[in-house]
């Protein structure tokens, strides 16, 4: 139970943070529209929670570290508004029943029902990677591990892609990054 808990978070997490950063970046070049990017989400059987909400609680941080044996990412609501942050805790916990639920399909109707970042996060722990979360007081951090060498390599080019979305998420349109609330 806890584990699949974990799982929906971590989840939630990654295909939301995916979704801004790909829109942000293309926002600045007027290519994408915030409601292109729900779309897109509403697709996902765990996103679609999130999308639901997002004017709810704003825009987000996101940071993503390498570790020996896995990855941190942590979410923020850059606002730091107690309101927004409800929102986003609120929102979650309807994601992570999905995500739960998204660990008994099968790998046809996940490859059909789940985001791609959802189906690379079900896959690691399928594979046994240890997921653990835990919310902040703007957000959540979530850790994904691993001894098993394959899924630390399955760990670390999400690790690089969680990166690339963060750094993306934190650039502004004049390309300079924003102060971080913690």
């Amino acid at each position: 139970m806890v584990r699949r808990f974990t799982l929906a978070m971590v989840m939630i997490a990654l295909a939301f943070a995916v979704a801004v950063a790909g829109d942000m970046q293309q926002g600045a070049t007027g290519k994408a529209s915030k409601k292109a990017m729900q779309t897109e989400m509403m697709k996902c059987y765990v996103c679609k929670h999130i999308a639901m909400h997002m004017d709810e609680f704003g825009p987000m941080g996101m940071e993503a570290v390498k570790l020996n044996d896995g990855l941190a990412v942590r979410h923020w609501v850059k606002s730091g508004d107690p309101k927004n942050v409800a929102a986003l805790h609120a929102a979650c916990t309807e994601a992570k029943k999905a995500g739960g639920e998204c660990m008994n399909f099968t790998d046809e109707q996940a490859k059909s029902q789940l985001c791609d970042f959802c189906q690379s996060i079900r896959s690691a722990a399928k594979a046994g990677a240890r997921l653990s979360q835990g919310e902040t007081a703007n957000g959540d951090i979530m850790v994904l591990t691993s001894s098993d060498v394959a899924v630390q390599g399955q760990l670390a080019a999400l690790e690089q892609k969680c990166a690339m979305q963060a750094a993306m998420m934190d650039m502004p349109g004049d390309g300079k990054p924003t102060a971080q609330k913690y």
